[in-house]
């Protein structure tokens, strides 16, 4: 740092006056400025201890004391010194210098210079920053530059580039009406759920940030790969960055996606498997889809940051989507003593990579001991239906309040035996939250989610992009799909003498009954398994027969689509495996 750097060595005798002048009549340039001036920028005694007044009613309200309001005056005597009875005196004597200065410029007896000697001190500011970063630099060449540091270098360059510089002077609310109504404004990109797609407006936007909660072992590495397998299939590059699991494992889980193979299913079908996966490599319009691992202990924000940056060197390729698995595993990039403090300043970075590179993106936070079966509600079909809020979330509450979209996935025992979880909207800047879903498909297993709800069940089909709501038979037909898949479980357990789990209960939605075309279940009890739970299989076949019957002798399918395609599907490969006599 230079030495002797002053206001009055530098810009002049009696500029210190002037400074003083502004920082109390311009609040803009006070509120700017003032984190930058320091206590020995000020040559005379009289002036650094006025300046000294100013900083300590700062420090305690958060905003600088001004003239006009008089708020100075009352600085002066709540931080006066009260063991030197003339200190107020002389502070009190330079305050009305400045308003005297300031009563004559109004008056117009002086020429206001207020814009001139703004930009001087400007200047002079932006002069010491670079002077102390110089020294930075030199004090950190010998022993070499990391990562933390050129991040740190990064930072004060721009925040000093920024002293002075034109203010964002907002938008005019007629300018370009036509961009503010885009539909796709925002340039969503989508999760793959279709009813959370749908609240969300179509996705996440660019530059928002989203967050799934969740406890342990309840699936935030699921959520966030069918995130990232989502991204990729809509022709985006993709960066998905992995801590706790091994690359090849979310490679594999994505491979389950595009083959429809279970993980538990998949060395059984490799064969199978490839072949699927390289038929979906042919697929035109793919975007690039990078799993990257880092270690669990000292990566930072930054760092991930820099690779970014680097990957783009490297090949010329810009991610479009981050997902990053998950957000606890990051190390904060400052030394903080406190925790929450330490949490704030990861998500703010996190939120600073959807900002500046302008895309979406996705992290999970883990919930905290309190989210792991302490909140609950009553189901509509007498369950307890467990569902995590903002209060189970571990670390800082500030990690919701800077998220765009937050989305908790809670599980019960039975729910995660069943391949199922309640999901709860908990925050969303751009659209309605509050919504609770009970028993949404969640299979870890097969890597897949599916939200069934009728309020935000549509799909795009005409030509024009308008969405078409789902007609009430498709909803049937989804609704009946999910059941067959759990009576199938169930039948599958009985079959195993494996404990059976109430999976009719379990599915929210009313029964069919047609007693003409009813088809008789006849299976395999085994003597193992308890009464209790053969009465349960057995009413859930004498259900799901009703069902059967009713979808294949009704006209439910008037149109021919996939999902009519794939429940016929399910209704021929149950009826093979279980009923006697089938249609």
């Amino acid at each position: 740092m230079i030495e002797e750097y002053t206001i009055d060595g530098y810009l002049g005798s009696g500029y210190q006056l002037k400074v003083l002048w502004q920082i109390l009549t311009e609040p803009e340039f006070g509120n700017d400025i003032f984190p930058f001036l320091k206590t020995e920028y000020f040559d005379d005694p009289n002036h650094r201890r006025f300046f000294t007044v100013i900083r300590e009613y700062y420090d305690e309200y958060g905003k600088i004391p001004n003239l006009q309001n008089k708020s100075i005056f009352h600085a002066i005597t709540r931080y006066k010194q009260s063991a030197n009875p003339v200190d107020e005196e002389i502070l009190m004597g330079i305050a009305e210098n400045i308003k005297n200065w300031n009563d004559r410029v109004i008056n117009k007896n002086l020429d206001y210079d207020g814009d001139a000697v703004q930009q001087a001190v400007y200047n002079f500011i932006k002069q010491g920053e670079y002077g102390d970063l110089a020294d930075f630099i030199m004090s950190n060449l010998k022993k070499g530059f990391d990562d933390e540091i050129n991040y740190k270098l990064d930072k004060r360059i721009k925040k000093i580039s920024e002293i002075g510089s034109d203010e964002d002077e907002g938008i005019e609310i007629f300018d370009d009406i036509d961009r503010a109504l885009q539909v796709n404004f925002r340039e969503p990109i989508g999760t793959g759920i279709l009813a959370i797609d749908n609240l969300m407006g179509g996705g996440l936007g660019k530059g928002e940030m989203g967050i799934i909660l969740a406890g342990t072992g309840v699936g935030k590495s699921t959520a966030l790969t069918k995130i990232a397998n989502e991204g990729h299939a809509l022709g985006k590059n993709v960066l998905q960055v992995v801590f706790e699991d091994a690359e090849d494992e979310i490679r594999r889980k994505h491979y389950a996606i595009w083959s429809e193979t279970k993980l538990s299913e998949m060395n059984d079908n490799l064969e199978s498997v490839g072949r699927r996966v390289r038929d979906y490599q042919n697929n035109d319009n793919l975007g690039k889809l990078i799993i990257k691992k880092f270690p669990q202990e000292g990566i930072t924000i930054p760092k991930i940051r820099q690779w970014m940056d680097r990957y783009k060197k490297k090949w010329g390729i810009s991610f479009d989507l981050l997902v990053l698995d998950y957000i606890d595993c990051v190390d904060p990039h400052e030394k903080y003593f406190d925790q929450n403090k330490a949490d704030e300043g990861i998500i703010k970075a996190f939120e600073g990579i959807a900002t500046d590179y302008n895309i979406p993106c996705w992290t999970a936070i883990q919930a905290n001991r309190s989210g792991l079966g302490s909140s609950s509600s009553n189901s509509n079909n007498g369950n307890a239906a467990e569902f995590i809020g903002t209060s189970q979330m571990g670390g800082s509450i500030k990690r919701a309040q800077k998220t765009h979209f937050l989305m908790s996935v809670a599980k019960t025992p039975e729910q995660k035996r069943a391949g199922l979880a309640n999901i709860a909207i908990l925050k969303a800047r751009f659209a309605a939250d509050g919504q609770k879903f009970e028993d949404a498909i969640f299979d870890n297993n097969s890597v897949k989610i599916v939200v069934r709800d009728s309020d935000y069940s549509y799909r795009n089909t005409r030509d024009d992009g308008d969405q078409e709501p789902i007609t009430k038979s498709d909803g049937e037909i989804s609704k009946l799909s999910e059941k067959i898949a759990a009576m199938n479980r169930n039948m599958d357990a009985n079959k195993e003498g494996r404990n059976l789990v109430n999976y009719k209960d379990a599915i929210s939605g009313d029964t069919a009954t047609n007693q003409e075309n009813k088809e008789e279940v006849k299976l395999p009890i085994n003597e193992d398994v308890s009464k209790e739970s053969k009465e349960k299989v057995e009413n859930n076949q004498k259900n799901i027969a009703d069902e059967f019957a009713e979808m294949k002798n009704s006209r439910t399918f008037v149109s021919s689509s996939n999902s009519e395609s794939d429940i016929r599907k399910q209704l021929d490969d149950m009826s093979n495996r279980h009923f006697k006599n089938s249609s």
